[in-house]
């Protein structure tokens, strides 16, 4: 079950994940303010475990997703309010970040006012603006660990955590959502509301895939009869 901390614009939060608590914190350092065509966003990611932990490098760490209305369930989330992707997508594969224990990370985001969808089978754009909400998502990895005895000398030693190369680690997300504010100008009932997105339509993320070849009618063969059986007599 999805477990996310919604606020208002200007207020900070604790975030929540997947699994009820996490060693990542997610905080939201100041007001969401439109600047230009750019809505500007300050994070702060914050270790609070004492093992460190990866950050995806591809994408600082999060991805962002605005919400749409999606009446004909084209997206495959349900009828009714859905999301899509607007910031967070690369083919640039990056090392991860790490976070040491207690390190916070400070995010300075620039999310765009519109965003491109397409409809299948079509290669023209339509530009959708960001209303609504935001889905803010920060995925992290604890790296797996193993205890080995180290000796100090002289019948001494002690045990320590050293990286686990054999297994994989632990992977979790936080989740947390805002209020989109409304631009200098624009009444509260426009800019509230997610926009509609229509039957069809995807982010320019989404990989389609090509339908299979056609399959070609062949003749049926001829019978084949072994050598050992007398052929049919003829007509």
């Amino acid at each position: 079950m999805l477990v996310v901390s919604s606020l208002a614009c200007g207020q900070g939060t604790n975030s929540t994940s997947r699994s009820g608590s996490s060693p990542l914190e997610v905080k939201v350092t100041s007001r969401p303010r439109w600047s230009d065509t750019c809505l500007r966003l300050s994070l702060q990611l914050t270790n609070g475990s004492e093992s460190s932990i990866l950050l995806d490098g591809m994408y600082e760490g999060v991805k962002i997703y605005s919400s749409v209305i999606d009446a004909t369930n084209t997206l495959g989330q349900g009828t009714g309010q859905a999301w899509m992707l607007v910031y967070g997508w690369t083919d640039v594969v990056s090392e991860p970040i790490k976070l040491a224990p207690g390190a916070r990370r400070q995010l300075a985001l620039c999310i765009g006012e519109t965003f491109p969808v397409k409809e299948t089978g079509k290669a023209t754009l339509r530009q959708v603006r960001v209303r609504g909400k935001l889905r803010i998502v920060a995925e992290y990895e604890i790296p797996a660990q193993r205890i080995i005895h180290r000796s100090l000398g002289k019948g001494k030693g002690e045990y320590i955590l050293v990286p686990d190369v054999l297994n994989r680690g632990t992977f979790g997300e936080v989740v947390l959502e805002i209020t989109v504010p409304c631009p200098n100008g624009t009444g509260e009932t426009s800019c509230l509301s997610p926009p509609p997105i229509f039957s069809g339509e995807h982010d320019l993320y989404t990989i389609e895939l090509e339908p299979p070849p056609e399959i070609e009618i062949q003749p049926p063969a001829l019978p084949i009869f072994p050598i050992d059986r007398p052929l049919p007599p003829k007509p």
